[in-house]
């Protein structure tokens, strides 16, 4: 885990921004750091050798009024950075989700909420903090050194010795950090995860009487505990930090003093030096405390920038919009992870019109292949074609246009059955009640239907995802992808499904496990797992 992703510096200008405002206002920081140490020396050696000082206490209230007008303008430039940073990388994250052109699986929606939520809230740390003092961490210490080589070399190579040491204390901080944050993370992300299952399945926990309140305390209690080590290393590393930075200006406190006793050394530079050697250590110091602070902004910076990581479909030509043979050749399809091919089809042809059931155990691949037609998934090997055209090369937009596809766990809007059932297509009541027929539904078109499906069955939750398919098809869409569209229905039921798909005309490839429907179908083709079909 990087200080700063170069890819988020490639990818946001609002970073690349704060990052030119950064280095230009710590830059004038070293500067008026340089200024005030001068002017506060000479008042003091003018001072003790009796001579009057009239201007130099106005520069020095100056220099300083400018160094904290500085300071505010670095800290209010940091924040609005940290929130346009959070905003773009938030709206980008969103769009690429929605994405139809995006390629790979979709992450765990409770990941996501995680990162859009906890997780983007920690960028106030890393981005609005830590970035801007490493920016410091980088320009004083160079400026300081090399102003007090200008006035005493000892000085300078004592601190070029020590600060150093300081760095490296930082790294094993790091090397420790890394896998306490990652845990502490890891058990956020549990958090978030459990506490999403618990909501969806509410209704039937709740109905079964099992209590969840022991399990999300028990994974909270987790989060506390990681999040505890988290800090006390913290605390004990920003000690150690300290003692460090105290001992090294130490060491040029006591070389200066011993040689101006001597008089080897003048008092203005002397003081002059020691004003300024706690200033090389100061910014490497902070960033030693604020380390911390950002790691977990930065570990979620590494999470966004992976989910937003991955290929896009880059085709443009037009689909054929008349049924058209589907070609699968040598396709393997393998998931990050996963030592055999979630997908294995060596060829498969399906004609115009033809109703294909794809049949197998469960893990076999199936679902896959209709993720591989509907373009979610591009092959790892192989290709598959649309009459005679590599679907790589097919907008997909315009592909999905002719394609109705049934899930195995179907989504629902808050609105009617009419609703539900158009999805966006234009339709007349008449059309919307012949595809509801067709599907075995007679609901009322006004009927209201919950996004969470309360009110509906899981049969009719199905019927209702049919339905939307057919009218789908009636309004142009050839091919019905269809994933257990049966399951859960009683015979007559599936009875009305099956006639619905055959009288719908279209070229029909169905996820199934019931022997019904395995039967009905011109033609079955077995799926399943690499080592099976082995």
């Amino acid at each position: 885990m990087e200080p700063l992703d170069p890819r988020l510096v490639r990818r946001s200008a609002s970073v690349r921004r704060h990052l030119a405002w950064s280095v230009v206002l710590g830059s004038m920081t070293a500067v008026l750091i340089v200024v005030t140490s001068w002017f506060v020396a000479d008042v003091v050696a003018s001072r003790f050798a009796g001579e009057p000082v009239v201007a130099l206490p106005l520069g020095i209230a100056v220099a300083f009024a400018l160094r904290a007008t500085i300071a505010w303008a670095h800290g209010v430039v940091a924040e609005r950075a940290s929130v346009r940073v959070k905003r773009e990388l938030r709206d980008e994250l969103v769009d690429d989700l929605l994405d139809p052109r995006r390629l790979g699986p979709r992450p765990e929606s409770s990941r996501v909420m995680t990162l859009l939520g906890p997780g983007m809230d920690a960028f106030d740390g890393y981005v609005g903090r830590f970035l801007p003092q490493l920016a410091l961490a980088v320009i004083v210490p160079g400026t300081v050194i090399a102003v007090i080589a200008t006035v005493d070399l000892l000085s300078a190579a004592i601190i070029v010795l020590t600060l150093p040491l300081i760095g490296i204390f930082m790294a094993l901080v790091g090397l420790m950090t890394r896998d306490k944050v990652q845990r502490r993370w890891a058990a956020m992300e549990r958090l978030g995860r459990h506490f999403a299952d618990v909501l969806d399945g509410l209704v039937v926990l709740k109905v079964f009487g099992r209590r969840q309140e022991e399990g999300l305390r028990a994974v909270g209690e987790k989060h506390r505990k990681e999040s505890m080590r988290a800090l006390r290393l913290a605390f004990l590393s920003s000690l150690v930090l300290e003692l460090f930075s105290t001992i090294s200006v130490a060491l040029v406190a006591v070389s200066i003093g011993l040689r101006v006793v001597e008089g080897h050394l003048g008092l203005a530079p002397a003081m002059f030096v020691l004003l300024l050697a706690p200033e090389a250590y100061l910014p490497v110091r902070r960033v030693g405390t604020l380390f911390h602070d950002s790691t977990e902004g930065a570990q979620a910076t590494v999470d966004v920038l992976e989910l937003l990581d991955h290929e896009r479909h880059t085709g443009s030509i037009s689909p054929p919009v008349h049924p058209a043979e589907l070609a699968f050749d040598d396709v393997e399809v393998r998931f990050p992870g996963r030592g055999t091919p979630a997908l294995q089809v060596d060829r498969l042809r399906v004609s115009p019109g033809e109703f294909v059931a794809l049949a197998g155990p469960s893990g076999g691949g199936k679902s896959t292949a209709l993720h591989v037609l509907l373009g979610f998934l591009a092959p790892d090997r192989g290709s598959v074609r649309v009459g005679g055209s590599d679907l790589r090369d097919l907008d997909v937009t315009a592909w999905r246009e002719h394609v109705a596809w049934v899930p195995q766990v179907p989504g629902l809007v808050a609105g009617t059955v009419r609703d539900n059932v158009t999805m966006g297509l234009r339709a007349d009541d008449d059309e919307v009640r012949e595809a509801l027929d067709a599907a075995g539904l007679p609901f009322e078109l006004d009927r209201p239907v919950d996004e969470n499906a309360a009110d509906v069955s899981a049969g009719e939750r199905r019927r209702l995802a049919v339905a939307r398919a057919l009218l789908r098809v009636r309004r142009g869409a050839w091919l019905l992808l269809l994933d257990e569209p049966t399951a859960g229905l009683d015979a007559a039921h599936e009875y009305e499904i099956v006639r619905a798909i055959r009288a719908s005309g279209a070229t029909a490839v169905v996820v199934a496990h019931r022997p019904e429907t395995i039967a009905a179908a011109d033609r079955v083709v077995a799926v399943a797992a690499a080592e099976e079909a082995a």
